[in-house]
């Protein structure tokens, strides 16, 4: 995962209060456990960026054993990922 727990947890924060103090959002619930559950959803999203970004590196290798060092590896993993993200409906 590209950001560490603390960083989760800081930019979760950033983002509730500025929902609070544009008056974007009305909790329903302790903001300790709103931010929990931001924090939660955040995490799984990452997670799940991950796996995508394993599974696409997998392709790229099984394509470069293919076709050899003759392609652009960064614009081709892009480009698999890009095609795993459509496939699945993801949004990222």
């Amino acid at each position: 995962m590209r950001l560490k727990p603390f960083q989760i947890q800081m930019v979760s924060q950033k983002i509730l209060q500025t929902l609070k103090t544009r008056q974007l959002v009305i909790l329903k619930k302790s903001e300790p456990e709103v931010l929990k559950k931001m924090e939660e959803i955040f995490t799984a999203d990452l997670k799940i960026e991950d796996a995508l970004n394993i599974e696409a590196e997998k392709l790229l290798e099984a394509y470069t054993a293919k076709m050899g060092d003759k392609i652009d590896r960064q614009k081709m993993f892009q480009m698999i990922k890009k095609q795993l993200i459509k496939d699945r409906g993801l949004v990222i």
